[in-house]
């Protein structure tokens, strides 16, 4: 069986478009190969800096957790601290911080009569 001319040119160029596309598919399928290769690397290093993170974070909230013990808290202010005197008047400013908790008593103050005697016969 003879194929005429026109025949035979359009099966060569149907064999050379498959194959262009055959290589072309092999190139993409290497190179999408290489980017998920690329992609778990760059996964692997950023997991890596993740947990070096979470390992530094983890350190300082136990320093942070002895430091805010109570015997260290008194041994840090051991020497500066002393008891109050009988006829010492300490004013405490309330503050409120964001979380709603007061730091000092928030009743108002209130002075008595003695505390004025106290005032009037001291001398100056």
């Amino acid at each position: 069986m003879k194929l005429s001319p026109k025949t035979r040119s359009r099966s060569v160029a149907l064999i050379l478009l498959m194959a262009v596309i055959t290589i072309g598919s092999a190139f993409a399928i290497v190179w999408t190969q290489q980017q998920i290769s690329r992609t778990a690397q760059s996964t692997k290093e950023i997991e890596a800096d993740l947990a070096e993170m979470v390992r530094k974070i983890s350190f300082l909230d136990e320093r942070i957790a002895t430091l805010h013990q109570p015997v260290v808290l008194q041994g840090k202010v051991a020497g500066t601290l002393r008891p109050s005197m009988e006829n010492q008047v300490v004013w405490v400013r309330e503050r409120e911080m964001p979380n709603g908790r007061a730091y000092a008593v928030s009743a108002p103050y209130e002075a008595s009569i003695d505390l004025a005697m106290l005032n009037a016969n001291s001398p100056r």
